[in-house]
């Protein structure tokens, strides 16, 4: 019997794992027999999913690493090397935005706070682990942008411009990195059923779910089984895409 994915083995770093969608990828990946590391800036929930993972007979540990800070994010890599041996895979799920904020309101400093969080902490990432891969000419790397880089956000600027960016920086990575066997995508995730969402504008989900053709919002499964893809021996030939798992809502041409 044939292996599709064939990443059995492969050591991976996701970021932003201890809850909501990056959880949701840690454990998927570990569940085909990656080795993952669990990176967070929340230590209890970060450990939490690091036992998850093992009490479902899987390999992980887990390392804080605030990705707004070189120094963690340097550790983080240096780290999983030593563990692991390998950096194979890396998913940068880390960031996330706030509650709708007018763009009038939008200070420097908030400005400054989510471009970094959600897009130099990708470059940071990407930056620590290309020696390794380089090394090995090999690897595969995830950006988790948003739908609304693509089609823009109601009250969200400063988000929706942070994760454009990260698809400008993926589609540009993956033209460096291609001559040395690495694949650069980026997943811009729909409206995602995750504790973040529910902590915040649930309510108005009702209003977006006519507006998909599949009748519903996604779950943290739905990313994560398109970021099995996106890091399996099946992409070989994919790099520098926009995968979009959103129901068809918006759909790309």
């Amino acid at each position: 019997m044939k292996d599709y994915l064939r990443i059995s083995g492969k050591t991976a770093i996701v970021t932003g794992a201890g809850r909501g969608i990056g959880r949701g990828i840690a454990l998927e990946l570990a569940s085909y027999g990656v080795k993952v590391m669990v990176a967070d800036i929340h230590d209890e929930n970060g450990r939490r999913v690091k036992n998850e993972i093992m009490e479902a007979g899987g390999q992980a540990e887990y390392c804080h690493c605030d990705i707004c800070k070189v120094e963690d994010v340097r550790h983080l890599a240096a780290y999983t090397a030593e563990t692991f041996e390998t950096v194979d895979i890396l998913v940068n799920n880390a960031g996330g935005g706030e509650a709708p904020c007018n763009f009038f309101d939008i200070t420097d400093e908030r400005w400054d706070h989510y471009v970094r969080f959600n897009l130099y902490g990708a470059f940071y990432m990407i930056r620590e682990v290309f020696p390794y891969m380089k090394a090995q000419k090999s690897g595969k790397i995830v950006n988790i942008s948003s739908g609304y880089a693509i089609g823009g956000g109601d009250f969200c600027a400063h988000y929706a411009s942070a994760k454009a960016g990260l698809i400008g920086l993926t589609t540009s990575i993956a033209k460096e990195a291609a001559p040395y066997g690495i694949n650069v995508n980026v997943i811009p995730v729909p409206t995602t059923d995750t504790p973040g969402l529910r902590e915040t504008d649930y309510e108005q989900v009702a209003d977006e779910i006519p507006l998909i053709p599949l009748g519903r919002i996604a779950v943290p499964e739905d990313v994560a089984n398109t970021v099995l893809f996106l890091v399996s021996q099946a992409s070989d030939y994919v790099t520098g895409q926009i995968v979009a798992p959103n129901g068809g809502k918006r759909m790309l041409v």
